[in-house]
């Protein structure tokens, strides 16, 4: 087994903004600012091209939720480690 490419291996938390939750799938999800990770020149990295971060549910209650606003700040993890392209959000 690789274990370097197990899901714990490198772990990079991060805290960010939300800027648009408008999620047209309906999910959740939300285009989040990290901080440090992210410049926060909007004409260098535009709100539309943040990754979409996909939310973390209760498994006893994975289709009802809150949604975010924008400005709220959350906390979250990278899927992909280092790539930094598939955040995961867990708390507001």
């Amino acid at each position: 087994m690789d274990r370097n490419s197990f899901l714990g291996n490198k772990f990079i938390w991060w805290v960010g903004e939300v800027e648009n939750q408008i999620d047209k799938l309906g999910i959740g999800r939300a285009q989040v600012r990290i901080f440090g990770w992210h410049t926060d020149n909007k004409s260098q990295l535009p709100t539309k091209d943040l990754p979409w971060a996909h939310p973390v549910h209760s498994i006893n209650n994975s289709r009802t939720f809150t949604p975010l606003q924008v400005g709220d700040w959350v906390v979250g993890f990278f899927m992909d480690g280092e790539s930094g392209q598939f955040p995961i959000m867990f708390g507001v």
